[in-house]
Formats: C-alpha cells, sequence, structure tokens
C-alpha cells in the first residue's frame, strides 16, 4: 500500500477542491478552516485510535488510551491558532470490556476535555473487534494557521523539546528502565497539547506556518514545506535536548539528534515567522527556510536529509 499521504492526496484528487462559501482549508491541513464571521473562523478536526496501531493496552491503561487520544484532537486546534470548544466522541468497544473499563476510558477522555475547557457534545457507540476511539472535535479561531504559507527566510520555531516519547514507547515496550526515565514515559502515555503556548505565539510571533508534531518533528516540518513549496536548513546545535535523552544518549550529539527530529506523539509546536525573538525559555528557533531542500547543519557543514516520521502505512 501506498504511503498515508499518498492515499491523503488521493482522496483530495477524488473530492476535489470545490468552492464553498466561507472555505479556507481542507484536506491536508491540521483542520478544515470556515469563515464564520468577520475576524472568526470555525475549526473542524478528526482523529481515529485504534487498539494495536495507536496503543497497546499491554502498558497503556484505559485512562491513559482516552487521555492521548483526545490530546492529539485538542493539539489539531491549538495547531491551526485556535481554542477548542467542543468534542464528539464515538467509540467502538469490543466484548472483553467491562463497564469499569469503560468507565476509566471516559475518565481519560473527559480529564483532559476539562483541563482544557472542552464540552462533550454527544458521539456515538458501537461493538467493534478491537477498542477505537473516533474523535470530532470543533474549535474556533481569531486568527487561522494554515501549513502552506511559509516564506523564503522565515525563522523555523520549535516549543519545548522533543524525543521523549519515541523514547518513552522504547522503553514501555521493551519493560526496561521505565522508573529510570519518568517523563518519557509519562510524555507517550500522557502526551498534553501546547495551549498555554499559543496567545503567546500569536501574540510574539505572527506565525506563517504552524503544525504539531505527531508524526515526527522533520516529517511534520515537511508537510509545512511541501504545503508551502519551500525547504529548510535545521540547526542542529540550536535544537534543544531533554535532560532524559542527554542520559540516555549519553550526551551523544548523532543519537540525541535521531530522538529529537523523529519522535512522534509529542503534540510540541513547530512554525515559521519572519520575526525573530529569543525571549522565551520554551520557544527555540532551530533553522530558516530556504527555496528549496532539506538541509540538517552540523558543526557547521551541511547535509542533506531525508524527511522521515511515522506512516500509517509504511512496512516495518
Amino acid at each position: 500500500m501506498k504511503s498515508e499521504w499518498d492515499i491523503i492526496n488521493k482522496i483530495r484528487q477524488l473530492t476535489g477542491e470545490r468552492s464553498q462559501d466561507g472555505k479556507i482549508a481542507g484536506i491536508g491541513d491540521d483542520c478544515a478552516a470556515y469563515e464564520i464571521g468577520k475576524g472568526r473562523y470555525g475549526l473542524f478536526s478528526a482523529d481515529i485510535n485504534i487498539e494495536g496501531v495507536h496503543f497497546d493496552l499491554s502498558y497503556t491503561s484505559l485512562f491513559e488510551a482516552g487521555y492521548r487520544s483526545m490530546s492529539a484532537n485538542i493539539s489539531d486546534i491549538f495547531a491551526s491558532g485556535g481554542k477548542p470548544i467542543l468534542t464528539l466522541v464515538s467509540l467502538g468497544i469490543d466484548s472483553s470490556l467491562t463497564e469499569e473499563n469503560i468507565e476509566a476510558l471516559y475518565k481519560g477522555i473527559k480529564s483532559c476535555c476539562d483541563k482544557y475547557n472542552v464540552f462533550i457534545a454527544g458521539g456515538d457507540i458501537s461493538k467493534s473487534e478491537k477498542l477505537v476511539i473516533s474523535i470530532a472535535i470543533y474549535g474556533e479561531a481569531n486568527q487561522y494557521i494554515s501549513r502552506e504559507n511559509a516564506q523564503v527566510g522565515d525563522y523555523i520555531y520549535l516549543t519545548g523539546n522533543t524525543g521523549l516519547s519515541k523514547l518513552g514507547l522504547e522503553l514501555l515496550q521493551k519493560g526496561e528502565y521505565i522508573s529510570d526515565y519518568p517523563s518519557a514515559v509519562k510524555k507517550h502515555l500522557q502526551p498534553e497539547p501546547q495551549g498555554t503556548l499559543i496567545d503567546i505565539i500569536l501574540q510574539n510571533f505572527s506565525p506563517t506556518a504552524m503544525i504539531d508534531i505527531s508524526d515526527g518533528m522533520l516529517s511534520d516540518l515537511g508537510h509545512i514545506c511541501k504545503e508551502s513549496k519551500k525547504g529548510f536548513v535545521i540547526e542542529g546545535g540550536k535544537i534543544p535536548h531533554h535532560s532524559e535523552i542527554y542520559k540516555f544518549c549519553n550526551g551523544e550529539k548523532n543519537k540525541m539528534l535521531d530522538y529529537s527530529l523523529t519522535s512522534g506523539e509529542e503534540y510540541e509546536l513547530i512554525f515559521t515567522s519572519k520575526i525573530f525573538n529569543d525571549s522565551f525559555n520554551n520557544i527555540t528557533c532551530i533553522g530558516r527556510i530556504i527555496e528549496s531542500g532539506f538541509f540538517l547543519e552540523i558543526d557547521n557543514s551541511l547535509r542533506e536529509i531525508k524527511l522521515t516520521g511515522y506512516d500509517h502505512f509504511s512496512k516495518k
């Protein structure tokens, strides 16, 4: 089977880009966006999480499965410059789950919703061979940020740091050193969207394009560049690393970079801006947008790199 993005592009071709009043963005972005009033945009997104594909119940609690599923959807709204408002939650439930199991799952979903002020407005429920969590979410924005407006010369910014989710997943799968890396384990099991930074980003950076890191920094920055028809240079020495990544990698530069560049399900934000601003500790400038090509700069040497990250249909 072709890649996830090949399939999405084929669907784009089949559905067409039919003109509709108020439509700003459709298939292929974090959210579909429609202008609902002067300076107001409605944001719509949907996501599906399947047991054995997106989470493994051998090391993920049902509470965590619910929380992380909702977190991914909320993150899409933030990545478009908006605030989430309401959600529809549909569940496919296998026969082995008890009422207590379903309650634990829903408590995880509601805990995430409560934290980010999202109202659960409805949904659906059905029998399924495996647990399926399907979520649709609605939010609104005064300023809609898409993936497609990055320009040559724009600075590339990253919130927080990346790599922990990939490390946490590896430790959980192996069942080793879990207690030694609590931040990595929590980042994978219960990731948080970056809602506290949205207003800071909008007010201080006027972003030209933005995306959340769900598939990996390289892959998701690549989505911005492909939609914008541009390239990038990432400065490896400017990428921040969490202390647990440094500890696990024994400070080995290339190993730390591999975790930071390819770790998915981080839900940090990566965005572009014409403004240079280094006054925020948790927002780091890591590169620039260029005319074409994808490059990593290490020790004053440019390396052309392949965009790698998670793909649902890749052959492992």
